[in-house]
């Protein structure tokens, strides 16, 4: 069953929050599609978009090749047994930083202007073009089983071209657009493909133009034309009577060849330095507004292997800072889009029936700068004689300062019920510290609310550089609520038979979480958690997760199981089979077998973490590894660590030298040092204008950022492993380069039920219920 309803898609007869990410299979090497789709799919990615790129198929004129990395059949067919959605993005033009935006070379050099355009022969090639690949959607569809779910047509019609390649934004005309796109759509429909089309083309009347579709569009953390800038304020989305999916939330972005302006981080080559608190922002900014999906481009970095780099950008590594590196390491933004990409997972019907109400909550800073952020030099006569401007003056005079947010709220007969305000205190130039933050709620088009002030027991805090996603009235279960909490959630499912809810906050936090049962009795938390009755149904815990994993429960075995944790282990969250975990390796996959659970997980080190949230005992096991287990007695905290002793990256000597101005670094890799590994990753940061590497003389890896983002160089993608192999780093104008060496390596464990469960008697240790 597929529906595109007002708001929302509905699949298999459920409302789904499509969370996308974008994949750039030619990109990305055959042999780890995998892993990588399972890495987004760890991070609550359920959908998979990309781009059909017609410069990767047709080698020339009607010699086509779906082989290796360019089979489409394949991936989509893996989609499907991974359980994630597709996009399917048509083009034929389809920009994405690929030469000529995705043409063939054999294409651009007969037709040249004719691109793009209603030309009977340019239409005869893309009619050619988006058979070959109909054929393979149409065995695909989510009609039939498949996971396609949505198709675009074109790209950016009528507003960007191919900067540096001179291919046309399309017509002037905008009738002529609208035949160029109604063209690609009769081929579609002719093809029996019946799916909504997502339209991201600038073309007036857009909406009528092509029957059953999805609103879209895009938004970037930053410009890749040189500038930091500042997120846009947060606003209600207008709703156009269909759902809005963005196809390009910014997760990152690309380095340019330009020489002015210069910016700043970059050593003369454009392109922003991407922080991740400005993508976690970014991603909860679109969700606030109203989206019921968030696409994002591009997910995992990868790399060029022929010429289809844009000419604007380098030329082998498509390095987007994106959430996942081309050598497979996780970036910071990963864990930050893992955390909403949780939230929207486990709380996706919740959210999708709330909409944006600017007017629903206010939030105002009482508190004085946290120490250490004020700017000035701390004399006492800082500032003697200096005027303050009248309108500095009268916004000091206002009780507080506002915080910057935006509610999503339920409306109709349930009224009050999950409501979330999106709070964010993030910066490119500067966040200051928010402190004694409070939340004044409106029964702004809620007959039966009141007005209320939140937090009720502590001071709500803003750090710089964070965001928060408040709940309100959220139904955890039958007859169970959660009334509010100044943490934010994460994960909710069952613990045997009570529910159990995940939340987290920073360590510099003291959080608050009020909780609503038919009966609170009997309490019980871990040392870290306060609790405090209101009511025999009314209970809140208070405390903050410096200490670690705190948990509390109320009602008994069918009642609530809260546990906190900090921000930077919520980034480290997975799935153990039908447990929460939190992990410092990247678990895969886990299956169920029986009583047993089979974990494939990827490392980079040789000692590793392993926190499971289980209501039995648990034994793990691995060949290779030392394993230790330490528990939170009563709570099914069960902590496992061990040591990889064979887990030791080969030790590489540079040979350093100069050749002119440019500084050169060789060394011998040998086929022994890729032996068991998933990759041999080196990690350079070095003060030159750029870098690049070669194996026995092929260009391997390009970085143009200087000493502002870790330079990764992967061998396993391009060693032959037939022999010594000479690897040489060049950086032109470099003084210095300082290298470490990663491996990265996959290792299976088991997880077996204990027999032994709880026959030892626990050590004393004070769990009671404490007061506030």
């Amino acid at each position: 069953m597929f529906q595109v309803e007002k708001e929302y898609l509905v699949i298999g007869g459920k409302p789904r929050f499509i969370y996308a990410g974008d994949f750039s299979y030619g990109r990305i090497p055959r042999a780890v599609w995998r892993d990588r789709l399972l890495m987004m799919k760890a991070a609550g990615i359920n959908t998979v978009s990309f781009y059909c790129v017609w410069r990767y198929h047709e080698t020339a004129d009607n010699v086509w090749d779906f082989s290796g990395n360019h089979d489409v059949d394949h991936l989509l067919g893996l989609l499907g047994e991974l359980g994630l959605y597709a996009i399917f993005r048509m083009g034929p033009f389809v920009h994405g930083e690929f030469r000529n935006g995705g043409y063939p070379d054999f294409l651009v050099e007969k037709l040249g202007a004719k691109l793009r355009s209603n030309d009977p022969e340019y239409l005869g090639y893309a009619e050619r073009f988006y058979r070959k690949f109909l054929a393979i959607a149409g065995k695909h569809l989510i009609t039939s089983g498949g996971p396609i779910i949505l198709f675009q047509l074109e790209n950016e019609l009528g507003s960007a071209g191919c900067k540096g390649d001179d291919i046309p934004r399309g017509d002037t005309d905008d009738a002529e657009n609208r035949k160029h796109l109604e063209f690609y759509s009769r081929l579609v429909r002719e093809a029996g493909i019946d799916l909504p089309f997502i339209d991201i083309n600038r073309i007036e009347g857009r909406e009528e133009l092509l029957g059953s579709r999805v609103d879209t569009g895009g938004h970037y953390p930053a410009s890749c034309f040189g500038t930091d800038g500042e997120l846009s304020p947060l606003r209600p989305r207008e709703n156009r009577g269909v759902p809005y999916i963005s196809i390009e939330t910014g997760c990152g972005m690309f380095v340019r060849f330009f020489d002015y302006p210069a910016y700043r981080n970059t050593n003369g080559f454009q392109g922003p330095i991407i922080k991740a608190p400005s993508v976690e922002a970014l991603a909860q900014q679109t969700v606030a507004e109203g989206a019921s999906g968030v696409g994002f481009f591009i997910f995992c970095d990868g790399q060029h292997f022929g010429d289809d780099n844009e000419s604007m950008i380098p030329h082998r590594d498509m390095n987007f800072q994106a959430p996942i590196s081309c050598t497979g390491t996780l970036r910071d933004s990963y864990r930050g889009l893992k955390r909403l990409g949780w939230f929207l997972r486990s709380f996706e019907t919740d959210i999708l029936k709330t909409h944006p109400d600017p007017d629903w909550c206010t939030l105002r800073a009482f508190g004085s700068a946290h120490p250490g952020e004020n700017p000035q030099s701390g004399d006492l006569f800082d500032g003697y004689g200096r005027e303050i401007p009248a309108e500095a003056a009268a916004a000091r005079a206002l009780p507080g300062r506002k915080v910057e947010a935006l509610a999503r709220v339920t409306t109709g007969l349930n009224l009050s019920d999950s409501n979330f305000i999106f709070a964010r205190n993030v910066s490119n130039i500067h966040a200051g510290w928010k402190r004694d933050v409070r939340i004044a709620t409106t029964p702004n088009r809620l007959a039966s609310e009141v007005f209320q002030e939140y937090p009720k027991l502590v001071q709500l805090e803003l750090p710089p550089q964070t965001t928060k996603i408040l709940p309100f009235f959220v139904k955890l279960k039958e007859r169970c609520f959660l009334d509010h909490s100044t943490a934010t959630l994460l994960d909710r499912r069952g613990y045997g038979n009570a529910v159990q809810l995940i939340a987290f906050a920073t360590t510099d936090e003291f959080t608050e979480s009020s909780f609503v049962l038919p009966d609170a009795d009997p309490v019980r938390a871990t040392p870290g958690l306060l609790i405090k009755r209101h009511s025999p149904n009314l209970v809140s815990a208070v405390g903050s997760p410096s200490r670690g994993i705190e948990a509390a429960e109320f009602g008994g075995k069918d009642g609530v199981r809260f546990i906190l944790v900090d921000t930077e282990r919520a980034g480290e969250c997975c799935d153990i089979a039908e447990y929460a975990a939190f992990s410092s390796m990247q678990i895969l996959e886990s299956v169920r077998s029986g009583e047993n659970v089979r974990i494939s997980a990827l490392c980079d080190r040789d000692f590793f973490t392993l926190d499971i949230l289980s209501p039995h005992p648990l034994e793990l096991h691995c060949g290779e590894a030392e394993v230790r287990l330490q528990e939170t007695p009563g709570f099914g905290i069960r902590s496992f660590s061990g040591n990889l002793p064979g887990h030791r990256a080969p030790e590489l000597s540079f040979h350093r030298s100069r050749a002119g101005n440019d500084l050169v670094l060789e060394t011998v890799v040998t086929p022994d040092m890729l032996r068991d590994a998933a990759d041999l990753v080196l990690e350079a940061v070095y003060d030159g204008e750029y870098g690049q590497a070669f194996l026995d003389g092929r260009l391997i890896s390009d970085h143009y950022y200087g000493k502002f983002l870790v330079w990764e160089i992967g061998l396993a993608a391009w060693s032959r492993r037939s022999g010594a192999e000479r690897l040489t780093l060049r950086i032109p104008g470099g003084r210095n380069c300082e290298i470490k060496i990663r491996l990265l390596r996959k290792y299976e464990f088991l997880i077996r039920h204990s027999d032994a469960a709880d026959k030892r008697p626990a050590p004393r240790r004070k769990l009671q219920e404490q007061e506030v």
